[in-house]
């Protein structure tokens, strides 16, 4: 609840707010779609149900650096009044910053891995494949969310 107050907070919109907490509930059937269709990883714990703290933070920072990325966009005189030069200078511009925190935080998950126990390896997967999983639904489905608030509600 807190994270989805503070998205109205920050992003001015229950839409988009909305849009947030679903694309990181999407994450979780993505991540065991893989998890446990892909990689046939049967194992699964209550260690793993404490990765929503974990991504809720993750894709909350996600959002906001995508969502600033927007904003600034609409503070420079080259894309003003071209929402598709505006979209595609924050989306590069968020991506890669975004890219950068999700990889190095998925990398360190990957490390559980090399634990001799079984649950903390499971997680370790769990947890490197659910933050990729959300940078990929945030990155491909939040900027057309933001589009189409901006369309039909602002």
């Amino acid at each position: 609840m807190f994270v989805m107050a503070y998205f109205v907070f920050h992003l001015k919109s229950l839409f988009l707010a909305g849009i947030g907490v679903l694309l990181i509930l999407l994450s979780f059937g993505f991540t065991a779609l893989i998890h446990q269709g892909i990689f046939r990883v049967q194992f699964y714990s209550n260690l793993h149900n404490l990765i929503i703290f974990i991504v809720l933070g993750i894709a909350a920072d996600d959002i906001f650096v995508f969502i600033d990325a927007w904003r600034q966009s609409a503070c420079i005189d080259i894309y003003k009044g071209d929402r598709n030069r505006r979209m595609s200078y924050a989306w590069k511009r968020a991506v890669r910053a975004i890219a950068v925190t999700s990889s190095t935080t998925a990398v360190a998950f990957m490390s559980n891995t090399l634990s001799p126990m079984m649950p903390i390896q499971s997680f370790g997967i769990y947890a490197a494949i659910i933050i990729p999983a959300n940078y990929l639904i945030i990155v491909m489905i939040f900027p057309a969310a933001v589009i189409i608030y901006e369309d039909k509600f602002e």
